[in-house]
């Protein structure tokens, strides 16, 4: 599993260069359009492997999975204890 663990940060941290390279380029007007699409492939390929991930820990009651984040959920919602959107 700490494989998988390490594989996943290398991709959230790819996505985080990738998004703040795309932010300066958008804010200045110069985003491409293979830029763009660079772009959403790789957050595709890290939501696939966040997903993945996500139910490996649910299915192997791994540590890890009790703990809020704080990201904002679709909907501007917070995750409550266990990332699970609050209404």
């Amino acid at each position: 599993m700490a494989g998988r663990e390490t594989a996943l940060a290398v991709l959230l941290r790819k996505a985080q260069w990738m998004l703040d390279d795309a932010a300066f380029a958008v804010g200045g007007g110069r985003c491409a359009p293979e830029q763009r699409r660079v772009l959403a492939s790789a957050l595709d390929e890290l939501s696939t492997a966040l997903r993945e991930t996500a139910t490996e820990h649910e299915n192997h009651g791994e540590p890890g999975t009790g703990h809020s984040s704080g990201i904002p959920l679709p909907g501007g919602e917070s995750g409550g204890e266990t990332g699970e959107e609050v209404r």
